[in-house]
């Protein structure tokens, strides 16, 4: 069953990661005798999504509970931010974001920190957590702390050392 529940999301995060080229498609055909069909494709896509997200909630009800303490990366919800928005935000599902924050409230507030479903490792006895701001890029913030991009990757799980968002808690070693 784990390996059915990764292959489930390694599939959904595939999946979202065409929705944009589905929406870039709808506009470049807009006005066209093609625009129907681009839309029927974008309506099936989301359905599938939809679907896949109700599996991985299955799947994830019959998992077996997590054994020993993990680490997941954070974020401190920004005024505006569901967690619709950070589930697009980060590539993964409500339910992923729902599962590694029990007792998390329907609507969490901002200013809520909330657990990311991305493992990090644990981080360093001598580090210090630094919530991004607007604006912000590794590359200043591994200036501004002393220490090199590579590193602010390695210890937070960063997909994409160019994608930051405001409200993500980094691990900053000391």
């Amino acid at each position: 069953m784990p390996d059915s529940l990764e292959l489930a999301n390694r599939i959904y995060s595939r999946e979202r990661q065409l929705n944009p080229l589905y929406g870039r498609l709808e506009n470049d055909l807009s006005g066209t005798r093609y625009a129907r069909t681009v839309q029927q494709l974008r309506s099936l896509q989301q359905r599938q999504l939809d679907i896949m997200d109700d599996l991985i909630e299955r799947l994830e009800e019959e998992a077996p509970p997590p054994t020993g303490e993990r680490v997941f990366a954070q974020h401190v919800l920004q005024p505006g931010e569901t967690l619709s928005v950070l589930a697009q935000e980060y590539n993964t599902s409500v339910s992923n974001i729902r599962r590694v924050n029990p007792g998390l409230p329907e609507e969490p507030r901002p200013g809520q920190v909330v657990n990311l479903p991305i493992r990090i490792p644990e981080p360093p006895a001598s580090s210090y957590r630094y919530i991004v701001i607007r604006g912000d890029t590794l590359y200043q913030i591994s200036r501004r702390f002393g220490t090199n991009v590579e590193t602010l990757v390695r210890l937070n799980n960063i997909a994409d050392p160019d994608v930051i968002f405001p409200g993500r808690i980094l691990i900053i070693p000391a």
